[in-house]
């Protein structure tokens, strides 16, 4: 494995708090932002830039406090929204779930004067989904921007799967004031039933079942991963209850899941059933990283199956990625994987 820069030019930053989360932005024109929550309750915006900063890469944009001025609420993660790209989730130690606006210049704002979801206990994860609907309720046949709808999902301590659909109004966007309500929740957080410790990861799959349900990906402190068929809400009604469709244990607890890759396998006759596949790692702390498969038909049928394992760590498996690319050309997955006691950096193949 080599460094990125020259020993001569690793750069440092200190922060005055613990960084729990951190993701790029999605967009390709902004790909080089990162954002990071704080023990704080800090929101921070950094650029990396190693080809046109290869001394400094990395430079801190801004520092906000969008929630207030309480340090003894954590900020626990964060997510962007997958397509929008002035939306921003955030969790916090005091069990709320709050959706942020982050304008040109990297100033956030609470985007209501309420939280869009509440748990009982710690919010320990939050994820748009990757889909956007209609929204009758705010359609305005005019400007097509302003009918859509974003849902979230939120895991909690209190071992409790939440999601709620909220809309946005698109006319307003990134260059909207800082008093204006970009976006409001109309309808009460629906609970997914099934978990039996904290709900710690979060993985909704880009695809749509035959009922138009969504395919969405659970991890929890109770070592198992699941697989669930989710409506999305209507007015308020969800069209049928959320469905359990597979479950395994990995034998640790699920703390972080990335999707690698997914991809569709075409009827083979016209009586046949269409399936789908998704290539997941899976962080599972005390048990080291899981490389699985999740597929199913476009129906009910799903199933779960362990690919690789990989358990040098000596310690908690809290974080995994793999180098983008790799997944598409022959078959081997280059993978990076953490633990947090015995403090090492694993670099794998798969």
């Amino acid at each position: 494995m080599s460094c990125l820069f020259p020993r001569s030019h690793v750069q440092t930053l200190s922060y005055p708090s613990a960084l729990l989360d951190l993701h790029f932005h999605p967009s390709q024109d902004k790909h080089d932002v990162l954002a990071t929550v704080s023990s704080t309750g800090t929101l921070s915006f950094f650029q990396l830039s190693p080809s046109e900063r290869p001394i400094t890469p990395l430079i801190k944009l801004a520092t906000h406090k969008p929630l207030g001025e309480r340090e003894d609420v954590l900020f626990l993660s964060c997510a962007w929204h997958p397509y929008l790209p002035y939306l921003l989730a955030v969790t916090t130690s005091d069990y709320q779930v709050h959706i942020l606006r982050v304008d040109d210049s990297w100033n956030a704002y609470q985007t209501s004067s309420s939280p869009v979801i509440t748990h009982t206990l710690e919010a320990w994860t939050v994820v748009f989904s990757p889909c956007l609907t209609f929204s009758p309720a705010v359609a305005d046949d005019s400007d097509p921007r302003s009918s859509q709808e974003v849902t979230l999902y939120s895991g909690g301590d209190d071992s409790k799967l939440l999601t709620t659909t909220c809309c946005y109004d698109g006319n307003q966007g990134e260059h909207a004031g800082n008093s204006a309500d970009l976006v409001t929740t109309p309808y009460p957080a629906v609970t997914v039933k099934g978990h039996t410790a904290g709900v710690t990861a979060i993985l909704p799959l880009p695809l749509t079942l035959e009922d138009q349900s969504g395919v969405v990906v659970t991890g929890s402190y109770d070592d198992c991963l699941r697989v669930y068929s989710i409506h999305p809400q209507v007015n308020g009604i969800m069209i049928r209850p959320p469905k359990l469709l597979a479950e395994k244990n990995l034998g640790g607890g699920v703390w972080r899941l990335k999707l690698v890759s997914i991809g569709m396998a075409p009827r083979e006759s016209d009586d046949s059933e269409a399936h789908w596949s998704a290539l997941v790692l899976a962080s599972c702390m005390h048990a080291g990283t899981r490389v699985l498969e999740v597929r199913g038909d476009h129906g009910d049928y799903c199933e779960i199956n362990v690919l690789g394992r990989f358990e040098k760590h000596k310690s908690m498996n809290y974080g995994s990625d793999f180098q983008p690319g790799t997944e598409r050309y022959g078959r081997t997955l280059h993978c990076v994987s953490t633990s947090f006691y015995d403090r090492l950096l694993c670099v794998w193949k798969f």
